[in-house]
């Protein structure tokens, strides 16, 4: 997927849905034609915040709360002790603005002058920042934590159902190494379980338990964010700050994220691997879109490349190109009957059928909620709510039509 929505919106954050009506984007200016102007279409404008800030804004004052000498290790068994000291360097502690948690290095690519590399985590953790601090494990055992272990991370992608996201790190440590992704194939009730994260502040500390249950389809919904996804119930302890981390099997492989805890004595809950592979292979295909374009390029501001009727001259339209690439890959479609909604129609790949389509029911200039088709099958996979009006909307739910 192009980098169009947070390029040329600044706002679009995730994801994608529904048929395009091929004639609304298809109007372009005859030559020499200047666009025309409709004051029906003007309140609604392309405008929308800019990205969070970057994480290091907060870091500092993080640190003063966690930044302590690392403890002596202090585990029960060689096994233990060995897959501590193998995967803790490779979880990494995020700090935004508002928060902090854990993330997971899942792959990396040699390059120059450093190696680059891609942490997973839950996208409550990250937010909706851009751009976050990232700090690894001191190779030294016992040594402190400071500003200057820090280093940005860019969230490329975010999944707001499945809660998880992606950040990518430009300059990898020497000492770590890619925690291997495992199959839920091996996963029973009864096994061993290990977790690392960073709970209440308390830098890489490492619990152990046992997997409660394994919950398909299950639906949380903290903070008035709802989320659904495959999830793997444990007894292994996690707090606050243990989000985004890994629940790593017997091997060493992770095959859950550590994501929330319920209301009663261990009852803790990781997003299964099965929903990390179909994160992983939608994101590649581009599904879900970038947060933050590459640090050097100037963001597209869109330009209008026709305004006036449709082809049918039942509505008003306006065609846009919103990625600055000479040709309207969206709509904004106001109908002659007001009993109509207006919809704002964006094809972000190209393809000439909708990725998004967002909603303004009663046609009082602000978006009521929207439609979006992730994996571009042409079949909404989420909808979105807009309580503050806004082109971004405040959260996300899995789409369910009705039979």
């Amino acid at each position: 997927m192009s980098r169009l929505l947070l390029q040329a919106l600044a706002i679009l954050a995730c994801m994608p849905c529904a048929s395009l009506v091929a004639q609304d984007l298809g109007p372009l200016l005859p030559p020499g034609q200047s666009p025309q102007r409709s004051p029906v279409l003007e309140r609604y404008s392309l405008e929308g915040g800019t990205p969070g800030a970057p994480g290091p804004a907060n870091l500092s004052a993080v640190l003063g709360r966690v930044g302590q000498a690392e403890p002596a290790l202090r585990l029960r068994g060689a096994r233990e002790i060995e897959l501590y000291r193998t995967l803790a360097p490779s979880v990494a502690l995020i700090v935004t603005d508002k928060s902090e948690g854990s993330a997971s290095l899942i792959a990396s690519k040699p390059g120059t002058p450093a190696t680059s590399g891609t942490l997973l985590t839950n996208a409550h953790v990250v937010g909706d920042a851009s751009e976050v601090a990232v700090i690894f494990k001191p190779a030294q055992d016992g040594a402190k934590i400071n500003p200057a272990d820090a280093v940005i991370g860019r969230v490329r992608k975010v999944d707001p159902v499945r809660d998880l996201a992606l950040v990518e790190v430009a300059n990898l440590p020497a000492n770590v190494t890619v925690i291997a992704l495992g199959t839920m194939k091996d996963v029973a009730v009864g096994a061993d379980v290990h977790a690392i994260g960073h709970p209440a502040g308390q830098t890489w500390s490492y619990t152990k338990g046992l997997i409660s249950q394994i919950r398909p389809d299950f639906e949380w919904q903290p903070a008035g964010t709802r989320h659904q996804a495959e999830v793997i119930q444990t007894q292994t302890p996690i707090n606050p700050g243990n989000s985004g981390g890994p629940l790593i099997d017997e091997s060493g492989r992770l095959i859950g994220v550590n994501s929330f805890k319920g209301t009663g004595e261990l009852l803790n809950f990781a997003v299964s691997v099965r929903e990390v592979e179909k994160f992983l292979a939608a994101a590649e295909g581009g599904a879900f879109e970038p947060k933050v374009a590459a640090a050097t390029s100037k963001p597209c501001e869109g330009k209008v490349m026709y305004e006036g009727r449709n082809q049918k001259n039942d509505a008003f339209i306006r065609n846009v190109d919103l990625d600055c690439s000479g040709r309207a890959n969206a709509t904004l479609y106001v109908p002659d009957d007001k009993s109509k909604p207006i919809v704002f129609r964006i094809d972000t790949n190209h393809d000439g059928k909708v990725d998004a389509e967002i909603y303004d029911v009663d046609r009082d200039g602000k978006w009521d909620y929207s439609l979006w088709d992730t994996d571009f099958d042409g079949k909404p996979d989420l909808i979105g709510y807009h309580p503050d009006g806004k082109l971004k909307p405040s959260r996300y739910e899995k789409y369910q039509p009705k039979p």
